[in-house]
């Protein structure tokens, strides 16, 4: 008995399925370049000098940023923001310097023991004795006299020495310019701090206005008798 083959269907049997191709998974975005830029950083110094300094340069900054300000563009008001913080708290850290100095100076006020009329009447009295020539225009007279001050100062403290006569009157002029010194240190420094905290306010509310007439509170003959 012969066997018949298999009929051949009329039909094709349908492919299989492709297997599913994976989804490609889109690359991340890079991230903008402007967010890479490294802002500056609070000023984590002691040093009265140094942190002015730091003020000067975080507050210029700040004032670049203002002045490219785009309010609608995010990342520029981030920066923005962020750097107000910076000049915030390195203005601040600054006028707590500048308020110890305020202090100090008047824990050692010789107003305690002499008269407020006479020590008041030194300030006008020392500047009209050391007035500065019409030629010197780098100082007024009152950090021209605040120089004198200082350099007869030493030159009496390196003079007087032996000479009892001397000493006796060297004593009474050392005592004239000390309180000089003193009170020229201590009304120049609550000056400083008052406009200080003016300058902050301005930045802490987002003042617009801000530009070189408040970066010259942190210049002047002020800070260099400050700094002396």
């Amino acid at each position: 008995m012969e066997y018949q083959p298999a009929p051949t269907p009329s039909y094709s049997a349908p492919a299989s399925a492709p297997a599913p191709v994976p989804a490609q998974v889109s690359a991340p975005m890079p991230p903008d370049p402007r967010l890479e830029r490294p802002v500056t950083t609070p000023f984590a110094g002691t040093d009265i000098r140094s942190i002015k300094t730091a003020c000067e340069f975080s507050l210029g900054e700040y004032l670049t940023l203002q002045k490219r300000r785009r309010y609608d563009d995010p990342v520029s008001e981030h920066r923005l923001r962020a750097q107000q913080g910076i000049v915030m708290s390195d203005l601040q850290a600054l006028r707590s310097e500048v308020s110890d100095l305020v202090k100090s100076t008047e824990s050692h006020r010789w107003r305690r023991w002499l008269l407020g009329g006479l020590v008041a009447s030194f300030i006008p009295a020392v500047r009209r004795i050391f007035r500065r020539s019409s030629k010197d225009r780098e100082a007024n007279d009152t950090e021209y006299a605040f120089r004198r001050s200082k350099s007869l100062i030493g030159r009496i403290l390196d003079s007087a020495h032996g000479k009892s006569k001397f000493a006796s009157v060297a004593f009474f002029v050392l005592a004239i310019l000390y309180v000089f010194e003193s009170e020229v240190s201590l009304r120049v420094a609550r000056t400083v701090s008052k406009r200080l905290k003016r300058l902050i306010a301005k930045v802490e509310r987002g003042d617009e206005g801000l530009g070189e007439d408040d970066m010259k509170v942190l210049k002047g003959w002020r800070w260099r008798i400050l700094l002396w």
